[in-house]
């Protein structure tokens, strides 16, 4: 039976393009940091960096940037454009297997996210070949503005990181004070379940982004209280919590409400505010946050 995992839910959609990197802005070159133009520690110059990404939230961050022209690799859900497509190599985003591939490509910039343990081999690796590894936080909302501060200055773009994270900012408190006076909902998010069934269904857990989605939009997330970051849910402790909303995050299903329509005396079933959406922005913490909370208010509150 095929489990419908999270990962799946990570093939990215196209961002729009902004540019080519290539006329970065005056005030971003008079304004470098030292050394920004001089070479880099492969030997190149950052403005014209080879740029491979092994976060697809990175990706996206380096195409808002207008920057998508300086990819030559990036993973296998990191999403360049149709105009990039073709010119971008796709390598393993962690591990000894993703050493070979990515030299190949020659970059002189490798963007990953900052390992959790600190034990980072294929770091080490990459720099010893003279290649700049700048690793960077992927996890929380506040980690957002640090990917798209860091790689726009990497990328000599510290103007365009500015104007993104201004948006950005605005966007996020507009649907904040767009909410404020709703009462607070309990949701349950989730991101892993049987197909066709509501059996063995994997939900997001305290201290995960999503997690930090739901407060941002005035939910309760129903499984907060439980120490695993993805627990499964019992039927029984479905019907105990009790959802007013329910989230499914997964590959689209033919009938997908039947998966749930056989469970009674839940709120969120019983009044059809089950939503279903395959929208990999819910999941991952990149420059489409705005329109995902946006989103994400609208199936918790509806819209006004």
């Amino acid at each position: 039976m095929r489990r419908a995992l999270v990962l799946s839910a990570l093939a990215l959609a196209s961002a729009s393009l902004l540019g080519s990197c290539g006329g970065a802005e005056s005030d971003d070159r008079a304004g470098a940091r030292p050394g920004s133009g001089g070479p880099d520690a492969s030997g190149g110059n950052h403005l014209q960096a080879k740029v491979v990404s092994l976060l697809p939230s990175f990706t996206e961050i380096v195409v808002a940037l207008g920057c998508a022209d300086r990819l030559v690799g990036c993973t296998t859900y990191g999403r360049p454009g149709k105009k990039y497509e073709e010119h971008i190599t796709r390598v393993p985003w962690q591990g000894t297997a993703a050493l070979e591939p990515i030299l190949k490509l020659r970059p002189t910039l490798v963007l990953r996210q900052t390992p959790r343990d600190g034990a980072d081999p294929l770091h080490r690796a990459l720099e010893r070949a003279g290649i700049r590894v700048v690793a960077v936080p992927s996890e929380t909302i506040a980690d957002v503005f640090t990917a798209i501060d860091t790689i726009g200055r990497e990328l000599d773009a510290s103007a365009r990181a500015s104007s993104l994270a201004k948006s950005l900012r605005a966007s996020l408190q507009q649907t904040r004070d767009d909410i404020a006076d709703r009462p607070l909902r309990k949701v349950l998010f989730v991101i892993g379940r049987d197909s066709g069934q509501a059996a063995n269904i994997q939900s997001a857990g305290r201290g995960t982004f999503i997690d930090e989605l739901l407060n941002h939009v005035r939910a309760q997330n129903v499984v907060a209280h439980r120490r695993e970051a993805y627990p499964r849910v019992e039927l029984e402790q479905l019907v105990r919590f009790a959802p007013d909303v329910i989230i499914d995050n997964l590959p689209p299903e033919k009938d997908p409400m039947s998966a749930w329509r056989r469970i009674r005396h839940v709120p969120a079933i019983a009044n059809g505010d089950v939503h279903f959406v395959n929208d990999a922005s819910l999941l991952v913490p990149g420059p489409r946050i705005g329109d995902a909370v946006r989103r994400l208010a609208e199936m918790v509150h509806g819209k006004r």
